[in-house]
């Protein structure tokens, strides 16, 4: 079994907590749709991971700063069997829903957004503001979605987001939207996906979401998965987002990279990237 849970680390005076909802198996297939099955199965056995599925960790930010409590993304809800463990999880570090004040929304993915309701259709974080690119919204709730996304995918963005729609707040530049939260725009798995850059005093952690799904796409930029919409624009942003990562030593926290809490640094490999994860300190 994948470790999850939570785990507290500080950037600059804000207090951080990475939070897991558990994880999803995948077929290969899926994450590296066009690269020969061959290259694949080599990639992951060299590194010790199963051949037969990808086993991928779905954790997410949470951020006291003194002033605002933010959690970024929602969780995957009842979206697997295996899923839906945020909020115990966040129970477990102390952390309340009621007490979240802002939610930042990367992209309107199930397991991002699959987690905004209870069983009665009403948000569970009842007292939070929420944050995303107008282009992601306008995306899901244009006759275009339904062409360009599955179905499922479409049911659930309309269905968490109409609740809490007069609770959004639209970003539309790259700018600080919140005291230390910094939206970085990177297109492509989704029309209006976002990552997220926080910084206190000199230190920050980069929140990529779904920019990538796996070190593999780093060290094999040319691999893509499925999920991504716009896959030109993907490509494009992701060689902005981590040559800046690589560039600036940033902390990172790849959202559905293995192990947990997900967090590491990235450098530069030839037309790639590597990723190092970091050690947790206990």
């Amino acid at each position: 079994m994948m470790a999850e849970g939570s785990y507290s680390f500080a950037v600059g005076d804000f207090a951080c907590v990475a939070l897991s909802d558990g994880s999803v198996d995948y077929a290969p297939g899926r994450f590296y749709a066009n690269a020969a099955p061959a290259d694949v199965e080599e990639a992951l056995r060299s590194r010790g991971m199963s051949t037969e599925n990808v086993t991928t960790p779905y954790n997410y930010l949470y951020v006291d700063t003194g002033r605002n409590k933010v959690l970024v993304d929602m969780g995957a809800g009842s979206l697997a069997p295996s899923t839906g463990r945020l909020l115990t999880y966040m129970a477990d570090a102390g952390l309340a829903p009621q007490e979240i004040d802002t939610v930042v929304i990367t992209h309107a993915h199930p397991d991002h957004v699959g987690g905004t309701l209870d069983e009665e259709g009403k948000p569970f974080f009842a007292n939070a503001q929420y944050f995303m690119w107008q282009r992601e919204w306008e995306f899901w709730f244009s006759d275009q979605a339904g062409e360009m996304a599955p179905q499922p995918h479409l049911e659930i963005a309309r269905r968490n987001l109409e609740p809490i729609a007069e609770r959004i707040k639209f970003v539309n530049d790259e700018v600080e939207f919140l005291p230390g939260f910094s939206a970085i725009q990177a297109p492509g798995h989704t029309p209006g996906h976002l990552a997220v850059l926080v910084t206190s005093g000199r230190e920050r952690v980069f929140y990529i979401s779904d920019t990538v799904l796996s070190p593999l796409h780093l060290e094999h930029p040319d691999w893509l998965p499925v999920y991504d919409i716009l896959p030109d624009e993907a490509a494009r942003s992701k060689r902005r987002v981590f040559d800046l990562a690589a560039e600036q030593d940033l902390l990172v926290m790849g959202m559905h990279f293995p192990p947990f809490p997900s967090l590491g640094y990235v450098s530069k490999q030839g037309q790639g990237w590597q990723w190092k994860p970091s050690e947790p300190e206990h």
